[in-house]
């Protein structure tokens, strides 16, 4: 059954009990012949049944206007920046005009989604791009320098690989985040050492090429996703090697795993970092989505990422999960 015939029924009802009280109360104490009753009653049926049926309808003008114009919202084709709620004919009632300033919140909230995701992959395409035309273009000159020494070419192709590098890595970013809005991470019991001690063995070479010493201390464990807290480790791991000048350490923690470095520390608060492509100086690429990866997988595994004073002298991001 419908709201309005549900309304109308209610309001029909209310207008013919207490008649049909009255009437059947004076019928039995002999006021007067059933039959003009009976006849009585059948109208006053018909009249309240007509009564319920149009105030139901006033009642519900505002209500079924907005519903109106829903239907047009979902018909109408277009950018969601242009999406508005047409204007009502009448001053709604304040609950339904409460109502359409939920709607209108919602609306306003999913433009505010729709243009943080447009600047987010127009700016992942910039970085994006940016590492690949460098590669391209390293190529193009290998391609014709057939002169070229020893000594220039080696310098070349490194170039070529950090251009390469800085696109894979956003590439798995990108990837790390998408599977983080797919399904929500599992749980099982991770050995934070051996994790760290994988990821040693994963940056020692790029650590040794930059004349770095990169280290593991400290024993512990926790729960999370391997692959997801992995990435963010690297991530993390990533930035700490590019600003480090003589050290990188990986303290492991019960439940928690901090980037220790002795580099010139963090430009700007943390909050400010982690959003996408947000820069505080130094080579865009991984920077853009780097921290910001670190941060949604901590808090997609209940725990949290946060920045405390480096033992180093540098930066010193904490990822913190939960615990045994």
């Amino acid at each position: 059954m419908s709201l309005r015939a549900r309304l109308a029924l209610v309001i029909a009802l209310l207008a013919f009990l207490p008649n049909l009280v009255l009437a059947l109360t004076l019928g039995l104490m002999g006021e007067g012949p059933w039959l003009p009753l009976l006849l009585w009653l059948l109208l006053l049926a018909l009249v309240s049944g007509l009564v319920g049926y149009l105030l139901s309808r006033s009642l519900l003008r505002p209500l079924e206007e907005l519903t109106r114009a829903l239907a047009y919202l979902t018909l109408r084709e277009g950018p969601v920046a242009g999406l508005r709620l047409p204007s009502p004919t009448e001053p709604p009632p304040e609950e339904i005009a409460k109502l359409r300033r939920g709607f209108e919140e919602l609306l306003e909230r999913l433009r505010e989604l729709m243009e943080a995701r447009e600047a987010f992959y127009a700016a992942l395409a910039h970085d994006l791009k940016t590492p690949l035309l460098s590669a391209l273009r390293a190529l193009e000159y290998l391609e014709g320098a057939d002169d070229l020494g020893k000594e220039r070419r080696v310098a070349l192709l490194r170039a070529l690989r950090e251009e390469l590098s800085r696109a894979h890595l956003l590439v798995e970013n990108l990837l790390t985040l998408s599977r983080l809005e797919a399904r929500p991470p599992s749980r099982e019991t991770l050995n934070l050492r051996a994790l760290a001690e994988d990821l040693l063995l994963r940056f020692g070479e790029e650590a040794r090429r930059r004349g770095l010493v990169l280290e593991v201390v400290g024993a512990g464990l926790a729960r999370g996703e391997r692959l997801l807290l992995e990435r963010a480790l690297a991530s993390l791991l990533e930035n700490a090697l590019r600003h480090a000048r003589t050290r990188v350490r990986l303290r492991v923690e019960e439940g928690a795993i901090s980037v220790e470095d002795d580099g010139p520390g963090l430009p700007l608060p943390l909050e400010a970092l982690a959003r996408p492509f947000r820069q505080g100086g130094g080579p865009k690429g991984n920077a853009g989505l780097g921290l910001y990866t670190a941060k949604r997988v901590a808090e997609a595994l209940e725990g949290r990422l946060t920045s405390t004073p480096s033992p180093l002298g540098g930066a010193c991001l904490r990822l913190e999960l939960p615990k045994l």
